[in-house]
């Protein structure tokens, strides 16, 4: 800073003690005050005139939020991939960038182990040719996450209310005790959100490897009577053999026989199409994998078909609150990054 600047802004200084002191005539005011008044004066200074520019700020806040709903939907039945990858993107690296630059190392240490453990399911998700087994253990492992999470952000909330109603003096109303509660409802909800959106991808290959489904086509294959189309293996129900089941698409050498299908003994579940799954496979493609839709014929289903006992109820609740969940940790920071960039862009302060 020059001579004549640094002259200038003592003397600027000394204006505004001098007019510091003045405001309270016969009482002596602590340099902590003073330097208050003088860092409140010299903002007014600096956004003085800027009401109109502020007015302006605040509409654009206000039409932002109110298009984001619309925004999103449209965004999402146009364009699904983009939406997907753009939001597993912001859910897996928005909050560790934060923790991150916070020193949250623990959070960095779990989101590490959990992001290994996942990448190994999506990669076995991705083989070619799918392993018979691989579609189940996929959806086996995203269903017990699904239950994990909502038990630890259950076990969270109810720790939190211990903390508001104080149910233990000097204990749930400590600091570690409220840090504790709050961070166990974070992890449970921030996990379940998470692997709820890397479960879409696996169902999406895989449904694509098999062939009997396929989001953005028709169906490469015939779905043969009582396989189910999830997971490509035989069911046993009521009304189907309890022999082998064989695939209208496969063939063999000589005999023309057809080789059979693997055949797994587990309860069924027809939705209103009429089409039949195995029941773990079929609420891990609906519930855990947030599909409302056969994933043979794409029709409609029911999500209450799926509440047949408490848990169920609460499983259907749960992951719709992780929905809303998402708007905090995804949208919410994307909104402020782009407001941010539409203020940078057009001089407003």
């Amino acid at each position: 800073m020059s001579t004549t600047a640094q002259l200038g802004a003592d003397a600027y200084n000394s204006k505004l003690r001098a007019m510091a002191t003045s405001m309270f005539p016969g009482r002596s005011l602590s340099p902590e005050e003073i330097d208050y008044i003088i860092r409140r004066e010299k903002f007014k200074d600096k956004h003085k005139g800027h009401e109109g520019m502020h007015l302006v700020m605040f509409l654009i806040l206000v039409i932002a939020m109110a298009s984001l709903p619309q925004t999103v939907t449209f965004w999402r039945r146009r364009h699904p991939r983009s939406y997907r990858l753009v939001s597993i993107a912001s859910i897996c690296l928005i909050p560790p960038y934060f923790a991150l630059g916070s020193g949250y190392y623990r959070f960095i240490t779990m989101w590490l182990a959990y992001a290994i453990a996942n990448i190994y399911v999506l990669y076995k998700a991705t083989r070619e040719p799918l392993h018979p087994s691989t579609p189940r253990n996929v959806y086996q492992w995203f269903a017990f996450i699904n239950k994990a999470s909502y038990a630890v952000s259950f076990l969270g909330g109810i720790m939190f209310m211990f903390c508001f109603f104080d149910v233990i003096p000097r204990f749930t109303d400590s600091d570690f005790f409220i840090e504790t509660s709050m961070m166990t409802m974070f992890y449970g909800l921030y996990f379940g959100l998470m692997s709820r959106d890397l479960v879409t991808l696996c169902t999406d290959k895989m449904a694509a490897t098999l062939g009997y489904s396929s989001m953005a086509s028709l169906p490469t294959k015939t779905l043969p009577q009582h396989v189910c189309c999830v997971c490509g293996a035989g069911l046993i129900s009521d009304e189907s053999d309890h022999g082998m089941l064989f695939s209208d698409n496969d063939s063999s050498s000589g005999s023309g026989a057809k080789p059979s299908v693997n055949v797994i003994a587990e309860p069924t579940h027809k939705l209103e199409c009429g089409h039949e799954f195995h029941a773990s496979c079929i609420r891990g493609w609906c519930v855990v994998g947030k599909r409302d839709i056969c994933p043979f014929c794409r029709e409609k289903v029911d999500l209450e078909t799926f509440k047949q006992n408490p848990w169920d109820k609460q499983e259907i609740v749960y992951v719709t609150a992780l929905e809303y969940m998402r708007y905090f940790i995804s949208w919410q920071p994307l909104t402020i990054l782009v407001l941010a960039t539409i203020y940078w862009i057009l001089g407003l302060e």
